[in-house]
């Protein structure tokens, strides 16, 4: 298993901070470093810069198929590509794409001529409709939000699609959300926060965690808040104190080809929060 981590802009690291923690990445031996993306070239431009600063393999997961149309994304991809040396994956989800399945195997197809000489594409996928068409046509799967029960769920549907297809089985990838703080409680905190996000908002990750057994949790706390759940926040990620976190994540990685520690800070801008992650999980 190969081991990644990623920053999230909308962390509100400074560019200067951001690229201490990449070369602290490389030093600290990960194998990659992965951005989120909006629907323009600002993620691309960042993967460049990463690059430059530690000579680490980057990745985009994902930018959304909705935002652009595939010559948009896949100029930019060639662009770093061929910059780095072919040390880039673009990552690519459906965004709010109607019919989100049959329309996001039309864009691949595109976006695979487009792109026929240049990097490995990831989908990134929920449900069994969209595993299916990553393990139809997909160089990998981009996993979200999965308790290790899941991520062996969702491996299962990609390999069945990808020996359907008579081709090579996708890599199978997750952004693993990790944070760790000297006051677990907060760590806790972050990691629940960010859950509820996603959880309680677009309707295919309702789905998603309503498939991992949390229908009566979210009812819940839509309808009485409160704290969540241990065994919710155990199946959305890895967080507490140093010296706590690591054993979670490694839990959580377990099935998965390329784990990546998505780091959430405890307070907006907070390079310390995001170290600490980052030296948390260090590959072995």
């Amino acid at each position: 298993m190969q081991l990644g981590f990623s920053l999230d802009p909308r962390q509100a690291l400074s560019e200067v901070d951001e690229l201490h923690l990449v070369e602290l990445g490389a030093r600290l031996g990960y194998h990659s470093a992965w951005t989120p993306s909006g629907p323009d070239a600002a993620a691309f431009d960042r993967c460049l810069r990463w690059h430059s600063a530690s000579g680490l393999p980057t990745g985009i997961s994902v930018v959304p198929a909705s935002g652009q149309p595939p010559s948009f994304y896949a100029e930019h991809a060639r662009r770093v590509w061929e910059e780095t040396g072919g040390e880039f994956v673009l990552g690519v989800g459906s965004g709010h794409m109607p019919h989100a399945a049959r329309s996001m195997r039309l864009y691949l197809a595109e976006l695979r001529e487009l792109l026929s000489e240049g990097p490995p594409i990831y989908v990134a996928a929920l449900g069994p409709l969209m595993l299916r068409v990553a393990g139809q046509s997909a160089d990998g799967v981009a996993l979200n939000w999965c308790s290790s029960e899941a991520v062996a769920w969702s491996r299962e549907r990609v390999e069945r699609a990808a020996r359907g297809a008579g081709r090579p089985a996708p890599i199978v990838a997750e952004y693993i959300r990790t944070s760790v703080d000297p006051d677990p409680s907060a760590a806790r905190r972050t990691l629940g926060a960010s859950a509820l996000q996603y959880a309680l908002g677009a309707q295919a990750y309702r789905h998603h965690f309503e498939r991992m057994g949390f229908s009566e949790e979210l009812r819940r706390l839509e309808e009485q808040g409160g704290e969540t759940s241990d065994e919710f926040l155990a199946a959305a990620g890895a967080a507490g104190a140093p010296g706590e976190v690591r054993p979670q994540f490694e839990r959580l990685a377990r099935g998965l080809d390329v784990a990546i520690v998505r780091v959430l800070v405890t307070r907006q801008g907070d390079a310390e929060s995001a170290r600490l992650t980052l030296e948390e999980c260090r590959p072995a």
